[in-house]
């Protein structure tokens, strides 16, 4: 794969771990060192992170949209940002409703033995929004 893809695919392969709720398989895109923080959340290893994704269960689905996205490669090291909408859906009071987020992802990318994947990828919510959908 050309390097300048490597972020782009890894970004894609979360997104889908995560709406698909296919947490363990974080595992082939993450470090066991990988850390993540934002806000009043952290993990210090790829484990603790699959672990706090269960949080999401509570949502009855999610939806991931991949939008901007900025960095460069230092020898086998990336460093750079994802901008991502993430969508939460919910039931509340017989009503389904959409909890969004605007999110900006700082991320580090590093190639081992010829493998590229995640070390860090810190949240930084830039906006959210709360709402009942079906126009309600």
């Amino acid at each position: 794969m050309d390097k300048n893809a490597i972020s782009l695919h890894l970004a894609n392969q979360y997104v889908r771990i995560v709406d698909d709720r296919q947490f363990d398989e974080a595992e082939d895109i993450m470090w066991p060192d990988f850390t993540q923080h934002g806000p009043g959340f952290g993990a210090e290893s790829r484990q603790v992170f699959i672990d706090n994704l269960e949080f999401l269960r509570q949502y009855s689905r999610t939806f991931h949209l991949i939008g901007s996205q900025f960095g460069e490669w230092d020898g086998d090291t990336y460093s750079g940002e994802t901008y991502c909408i993430a969508s939460h859906f919910y039931v509340k009071e017989e009503v389904e409703h959409k909890m969004d987020m605007g999110i900006r992802y700082q991320e580090e990318i590093e190639i081992r033995e010829g493998v590229a994947k995640y070390i860090k990828r810190d949240l930084n919510v830039v906006w959210t929004e709360d709402r009942p959908l079906g126009g309600q």
